[in-house]
């Protein structure tokens, strides 16, 4: 990759040096890709950025089901002062994002203007993150999730104290999680590929009473691609969380005591409340599928045979398509406005599709057969009587022995409707 290495001058000239290395280390790393870079910003810089760090604000603390928490989010960090105006201006930059491409090896990053989810993280004494994936598609710009980068910004912070950021290997399998852990320390950067088994949270943070005043600080940043390679690809989805497992503390032979019970009270609550959130979004997605499937059937109602002369389509046409291709076996129903005597089907198949025999019924009474060969054809069916009620229009068409219908994606294709003709015995030429 022909990346230029430097950094922006914000990015301390040890981590512009180091790039190659730190991307070994990212790619090398288990049980995904992550690496952990220290100094990260110039250090002035750095303590910036932390005195212009929002107060925490609890109009923006609200959690994914939208009750109050201790974790404040704030998106807008161009408001926040100079320093923070000038590092949106830096995230968006080709010689940023160029710099991330080459410490991560994803090539052609891309910036969020909207920050949505990222920005300053400010989390209070008692909050935690439960170990989760990140939500994989930015639905809005039609790009892929693919790196997050956090920088902390806590001058004095203890591991007792909880917070740090842990990486699992897969917390659905609490017997068999491996788990890292990083204290969210000034100026450490962290950064990983986001992806489907990239599994991360932090424990709850646990204070000392005279140090309730401080909180988990940290500025999280988002990074983008229009592809992805065809293996990492699922389907969209929001967030993932998976509820804590019991704390290492409830084993054999261990006697509950109330704290523990607490405990037990909080995680069940937790999980159910989770429960309960995920039942509602199905439900949600069931519904929108269920109004997409209606208005579907619809459009389907609505799709129109190219029907020419005094006549008109009732109803839905079956095996019509709405790109004007039919499947091997076509109806509708036809009301006359005059007469009609005759019927002409003119269709188009393709240079390279197998040939075969079309047939032509009306009111389940067989009119016309004949051979249908690649290109353009008309067909011609008299009916024994002109009519002049409905009548329903039956036409199939089947490949040559051993050749096989052409198919797209879902569908069984036979020919392209490009007109049915009604033919009228009172007029001297047919209606065009």
């Amino acid at each position: 990759m022909s990346i230029p290495a430097l950094a922006p001058t914000e990015i301390s000239e040890g981590v512009g040096r180091g790039v190659d290395g730190l991307r070994a280390s990212f790619e090398n790393a288990k049980p995904f890709k992550h690496v952990v870079i220290e100094n990260f910003f110039e250090l002035s810089f750095a303590r910036k950025l932390l005195d212009e760090f929002p107060e925490f604000s609890p109009g923006l603390a609200k959690n994914e089901i939208g009750a109050p928490g201790g974790k404040a989010v704030n998106t807008q960090i161009r408001e926040l002062g100079p320093a923070y105006r000038h590092l949106y201006e830096i995230l968006g930059s080709p010689r940023f994002l160029a710099f991330a491409s080459r410490l991560s090896g994803i090539p052609d990053l891309l910036f969020d203007p909207s920050m949505y989810g990222g920005g300053t993280h400010d989390n209070r004494h008692g909050q935690e993150l439960d170990p989760h994936v990140d939500f994989n598609y930015d639905e809005s710009r039609h790009l892929h999730r693919r790196l997050n980068l956090i920088v902390y910004l806590n001058l004095e912070w203890e591991t007792e104290w909880g917070g740090a950021i842990e990486i699992h290997s897969n917390p659905r399998k609490p017997f068999e999680n491996q788990i890292l852990a990083f204290d969210p320390i000034f100026n450490r950067c962290v950064m990983f590929e986001t992806n489907e088994h990239s599994w991360h949270g932090f424990p709850r943070i646990n204070l000392p009473e005279d140090k309730r005043h401080l909180s988990r600080k940290s500025i999280s940043i988002y990074l983008y691609t229009k592809e992805r390679p065809a293996g990492e690809i699922v389907p969209e989805h929001r967030t993932f969380y998976v509820q804590r497992f019991l704390p290492p503390s409830i084993c054999d032979e261990h006697t509950l005591t109330a704290e523990d019970v607490g405990e037990l009270r909080r995680l069940l609550i937790r999980r159910d409340t989770w429960i309960e959130q995920y039942q509602n979004m199905e439900i949600e997605k069931n519904g929108r599928l269920a109004a997409a499937y209606r208005e579907l059937s619809q459009l389907r109602q609505s799709v129109r045979a190219p029907l020419t002369g005094y006549a008109l389509q009732t109803g839905a046409a079956q095996g019509l398509y709405f790109d004007g291709w039919v499947a091997p076996e076509f109806e509708l129903e036809i009301r006359p406005q005059m007469p009609v005597s005759s019927l002409v089907v003119k269709s188009y198949r393709p240079e390279s599709a197998p040939p075969g025999n079309f047939s032509l019924s009306v009111n389940g009474v067989s009119l016309a057969t004949a051979a249908l060969p690649a290109g353009t054809s008309e067909v011609t069916a008299d009916l024994r009587s002109p009519a002049t009620e409905p009548f329903r229009v039956c036409a199939k068409f089947t490949p040559d022995s051993g050749a096989q219908n052409l198919r797209d994606e879902s569908r069984e294709l036979a020919f392209v409707l490009l007109e049915l003709r009604c033919i009228h015995p009172h007029l001297e030429h047919p209606a065009l």
